[in-house]
């Protein structure tokens, strides 16, 4: 059975590596590495899609995964490596880890919800996480999957299929998954164990940072820093700009000065955007878009970003909810952009639209991806 599975991994490796070929406009990789170095491109490669439709039954809780081997998971992703070609959506040769933003939260005994996509669920107290220490990077957790995951990965694909770390997140949004709201009543309660279990979560970061790297080997590693030496900041959005600079800054400051140089993911925030830009050094990737949907601390325009960027050869992931009646506009303002900066992605999100409007969307997709090669000229 296992020979039967690694000759089904080989045909899907082959029909991935088709689909890779016959679709450069859809290479969201490429698009990235040539936005990192300053590069014009001839495409867009963007994200555009909707909201899970209710009234279809999208969005709704799942029934647990069944139990999967690595190869079985191997064969899984390759499958499905290429669906989002179906919406003309951005596809890559990169296998991530994990199951998500809980992939490191599980390290301190977070449950992790099957049904509900491996989301955390629940919280323990600050005391109890202390009293357990330091996790172990290699076996806490959903290490021990991810190794496997990469062990089978390098074992039977070949060295072009690279390996992305999971969603690291970020010290505070690892805090608020641990402990839940008393991530922002401890600072003020108990500065000390406060201390204390943020340099723990800071400590095991950046040591199953290590770890990972470790395991896939420079061969197979995706070292884009948009995966790789991502900070997500989340829920700094629902704090003050005082309260991270007091609470939670000289964390990200040891994992910022780990990496070398950052990549931060402010979550549309204003103040998390500047907070992050103006003290984390060395930031060579950000995110801005403008967010409708009702966000804690608002959203940051991309102007207001560029703004602040003023120039300096930084990547700019741009996020945008689009208006019902305003999509084409919205997109066509924000490609005009790139006239002159070579060093911006995109993705977009409509309101409004349902399952039924897949075809519409498909047809936009195509004339923006038509008017982004005509805006660049490449």
């Amino acid at each position: 059975m296992i020979h039967a599975l690694h000759k089904e991994v080989i045909a899907a490796v082959a029909a991935f590596e088709e689909q890779l070929a016959s679709h450069p406009e859809c290479r969201g990789d490429l698009a990235a590495e040539a936005a990192l170095a300053g590069k014009p491109r001839r495409h867009a490669a963007f994200y555009l899609g909707r909201f899970p439709d209710i009234d279809q039954g999208e969005g709704k809780p799942a029934p647990p995964p069944p139990l999967r081997s690595p190869e079985e998971r191997l064969l899984d992703w390759l499958k499905g490596a290429a669906g989002p070609l179906e919406m003309l959506n951005p596809i890559s040769q990169v296998r991530g880890l994990g199951k998500g933003t809980g992939t490191l939260p599980a390290s301190f005994g977070i449950h992790l919800n099957p049904e509900l996509g491996f989301t955390p669920d629940g919280a323990r107290p600050l005391d109890d996480v202390l009293k357990d220490g330091l996790p172990d990077p290699e076996t806490s957790g959903i290490f021990p999957e991810m190794r496997e995951d990469i062990d089978a990965t390098k074992a039977l694909t070949p060295e072009w299929i690279k390996i992305a770390l999971p969603d690291m997140q970020g010290p505070f949004n690892i805090a608020h998954m641990v402990l839940g709201d008393d991530a922002f009543i401890a600072p003020l309660m108990e500065p000390e164990a406060w201390d204390a279990f943020m340099s723990m979560v800071t400590e095991f970061f950046i040591a199953a940072h290590q770890t990972l790297t470790r395991w896939i080997g420079p061969e197979r590693l995706d070292t884009h820093p948009s995966r790789f030496h991502r900070i997500a900041e989340c829920s700094v959005n629902m704090c003050s700009r005082d309260f991270y600079l007091e609470h939670i800054l000289e964390y990200d400051l040891r994992i910022a000065q780990y990496y070398g140089e950052a990549a931060i993911h402010p979550c549309s925030g204003a103040h998390v955007f500047h907070a992050t830009w103006e003290r984390l050094p060395n930031v060579v990737y950000t995110e801005a878009g403008t967010m409708i949907s009702k966000m804690s601390a608002g959203s940051i325009s991309v102007d207001e970003a560029l703004k602040a960027i003023d120039g300096r050869p930084i990547m700019l992931g741009i996020g945008e909810e689009l208006a019902d009646g305003r999509q084409e506009e919205t997109i066509k303002r924000i490609f005009d952009l790139a006239a002159t900066n070579p060093r911006l992605t995109f993705g977009f999100t409509g309101h409004g639209w349902k399952k039924g409007d897949e075809p519409l969307i498909r047809e936009l997709h195509q004339r923006m991806n038509e008017y982004y090669a005509r805006v660049t000229g490449v």
